[in-house]
């Protein structure tokens, strides 16, 4: 449906080599936190470490759909027929999105239509299901995607959505799917974005 690029492909495409993506946005905004993220990722055996790599490994099930286990299968069963069957067309998945009105950029999780409306939406293996105030960070990575994607590609997308599963044993898998506007959490991303600049002592290019 649209010529989609890979980040690298996309960041040379618009000399975005500069630009912050979501996550070194709020990384610098918030650096106590990444410091003590950064610490648990060093141990193998935190929680926190053990809590990331499951979700890579879901998240490459997902985009794949294909697992290497039983416990990714039944992921990957669960998501289809709780989620997968809600989602009507998927443009692509795991492409690079650049803003060259905000300057940022970024690589999204899978666009398309949900629901029967166009969304972005974003992956989220946890080990229990999210409330709604756990997903706020998430929300906000997927308004500033679809700003841009919506900048890049003259869409109208104005839904976001995150699609979380939840549970450590496949007797514990479960789902929910939050979906919210996009003008409720556009703000809010571009509020933090405007914070890295004022606040990072970043340059920002021209």
């Amino acid at each position: 449906m649209f010529d989609y690029l890979t980040l690298p492909a996309a960041v040379k495409k618009y000399a975005a080599k500069d630009f912050p993506s979501p996550t070194k946005v709020w990384s610098t905004l918030n650096k106590r936190e990444k410091a003590i993220f950064d610490a648990q990722m060093k141990d193998k055996n935190s929680a926190t470490y053990k809590a990331v790599i499951a979700g890579r490994r879901a998240h490459h099930t997902l985009e794949h759909d294909t697992a290497k286990d039983e416990f990714q299968e039944a992921l990957l069963e669960t998501y289809n027929r709780d989620i997968g069957v809600d989602v009507d067309e998927t443009w692509a998945k795991e492409m690079g999105l650049v803003s060259s009105k905000y300057k940022y950029k970024g690589k999204f999780d899978g666009v398309g239509i949900f629901r029967g409306k166009p969304t972005v939406w974003d992956y989220k293996k946890t080990n229990k299901i999210k409330t709604p105030s756990g997903v706020k960070k998430y929300l906000k990575q997927c308004a500033a995607y679809a700003i841009a994607h919506n900048e890049m590609y003259d869409t109208d997308i104005n839904q976001i959505a995150i699609f979380n599963i939840g549970g450590k044993t496949i007797d514990e898998l479960g789902t929910r799917v939050f979906t919210y506007d996009l003008a409720e959490h556009a703000d809010e991303w571009l509020l933090d974005l405007n914070k890295y600049w004022n606040e990072s002592h970043a340059t920002l290019p021209i």
